[in-house]
């Protein structure tokens, strides 16, 4: 292990922190200055629900009842939760700030502490300063990132890593542990996915220390694991109650070239990366990482640690490949996934690509514990990490208000309908953006948007979208609701409020308080 001297006291927050935030700007440019968002689905979706749980806080409602999808019993637990996120955004948002800006800067900083959690991984299994800094910075700049651009709760990995963090202080009796039960909490509420694969690390964890002197230590670290599993398991009742099962086949494979493959939008290697690779698949761990890691494993000084990180090298990434092996394209043979697809709650995974940052997480950390040496190398490696992930500034979208939602927002309606309801979740532009403009009044509304819709919604949207025909008033009135926006039609009903937005839109008040 290296010599530590004064100067190398640990992560120097003076110049990391700031370095750290500054790469997660640059990272994600323009995001970071812009109230934009950088598509009209997930994004707008992630700030509307960041939005909601603040306000049914503030206000004292249940957060996990959703205003949407009303009239649907099965309507909620079908998405991240996000609350983590939101407690973070709660000044902002009462600071009047929008909640796409919100949104933007919560992704930036969540991307700085994904790289200052992995740099204290770093230490804590042996790296000195320069090689934390080194593991740092490239975490930051992994594709892996920029193929997840649009998914906020993917970028709260760093809780992952620290709750690992923690684990390993506790197995090394260097504290109490409770650190880790309040992280294995706050990522369940942050990502269903990397709770999932958070608790299959630890699992790996457990495992390789029973080989170690200090697995008598391992009574308390799961002791603390279990306990912020069990704090989750109100929040998670609801969404394992409403979780999809999928067929192993139907579940995505990603191909084996997403290890080699960088981001498309590198300005140096974009034009490596296939066409036909999945839009979420970016494992590459750059050129620095593969040069670093393998000159570790031939030549670097081990630590009792490396057991666990080779372990999580090798089941997140074969985890990762999904149930087919697939190599440019051909299908080769079936894939370990058909098995580790038993463990309980792995069916609901459809793209087990997302684990992959805890395959390319060990290598980043193996160049950094070898660089660490080599102080000048660590700079360099940094500098060639950002020389090929370089790109133009992220695309950002301009988002038009809805005129009608700040009639709304002066209403006091129970049930709104937005006509015509759309069904497509491939394509939800246009209840997300619904749902964004509705941040004003929260008025609870049959529409929505989730990984899943509710059972028979795609049934009573059919029904709905006839409207004005007879089945259609009966069933509105059959729902309560209370108003229709019917958008692309003027009704010259009784009770109509007209709007003007280039095509026609009316709202029918079909039931006054």
């Amino acid at each position: 292990m290296p010599a530590r001297g004064k100067s190398d006291s640990g992560i120097k927050p003076a110049i990391s922190l700031p370095l750290f935030l500054l790469l997660a700007v640059i990272a994600t440019w323009p995001l970071a200055s812009t109230p934009e968002p950088h598509d009209h689905a997930d994004t707008l979706f992630n700030s509307w629900l960041i939005a909601w749980n603040n306000h049914a806080i503030v206000t004292g409602q249940n957060p996990l009842d959703l205003p949407i999808f009303e009239g649907f019993p099965d309507g909620n637990g079908r998405n991240d939760l996000l609350l983590t996120q939101s407690i973070i955004a709660l000044p902002l948002q009462l600071s009047g700030m929008n909640a796409v800006r919100i949104h933007n800067i919560l992704l930036v900083l969540f991307l700085a502490f994904a790289g200052l959690s992995s740099a204290l991984l770093a230490r804590e299994t042996g790296a000195n300063f320069y090689g934390s800094l080194f593991t740092g910075c490239v975490v930051i700049l992994l594709p892996y990132f920029q193929s997840h651009i649009w998914h906020l709760q993917l970028f709260s990995v760093g809780l992952s890593v620290l709750a690992v963090v923690y684990a390993i202080r506790v197995i090394k009796g260097k504290c109490r542990g409770w650190q880790l039960a309040v992280l294995v909490f706050l990522q369940c509420l942050a990502s269903l996915y990397h709770w999932y694969f958070l608790n299959i690390a630890l699992l790996l964890l457990v495992i390789s220390t029973m080989f170690l002197p200090e697995r008598k230590r391992l009574l308390p670290m799961t002791g603390w694991w279990f306990a912020g599993n069990l704090a989750a398991l109100p929040f998670l009742l609801p969404l394992l109650k409403n979780a999809q099962a999928w067929s192993v086949d139907s579940i995505t494979s990603t191909d084996i070239a997403a290890f080699i493959s960088p981001w498309g939008n590198s300005f140096l290697l974009g034009w490596m990366r296939p066409e036909s690779m999945h839009p979420e698949a970016a494992l590459w761990p750059g050129l620095a990482v593969v040069a670093g890691s393998l000159w570790f494993l031939l030549k670097g000084k081990k630590s009792r640690w490396d057991i666990f990180l080779l372990g999580c090298f090798l089941f997140f990434a074969l985890f990762s490949l999904g149930p087919t092996f697939i190599m440019f394209g051909k299908a080769l043979a079936p894939a370990p996934f058909r098995y580790f697809a038993q463990l309980p709650g792995c069916s609901s995974i459809r793209l087990p690509a997302r684990a992959g940052f805890l395959a390319i997480l060990p290598l980043v950390i193996f160049a950094g514990r070898k660089l660490s040496e080599k102080p000048g190398l660590a700079i360099t490696g940094v500098a060639l990490a950002a020389a090929t992930v370089l790109h133009a500034p992220l695309r950002t979208i301009p988002l038009e208000p809805l005129p009608w939602h700040q009639w709304l927002a002066e209403q006091n309606f129970d049930t709104v309908l937005y006509l015509p309801v759309s069904t497509d979740m491939n394509n939800p532009q246009a209840e997300t953006r619904r749902l964004i403009n509705s941040v004003g009044h929260f008025t609870h509304s049959v529409n929505g948007y989730s990984t899943t819709l509710p059972a028979d919604f795609e049934n009573y949207a059919g029904i709905l979208n006839d409207w004005p025909a007879v089945n259609a008033r009966l069933l509105v009135e059959e729902m309560g609701i209370d108003c229709l926006i019917i958008k692309g039609w003027q009704t010259f009903e009784t009770d109509t409020v007209f709007f003007t937005s280039g095509m026609p839109v009316s709202a029918v008040v079909t039931r006054r308080l």
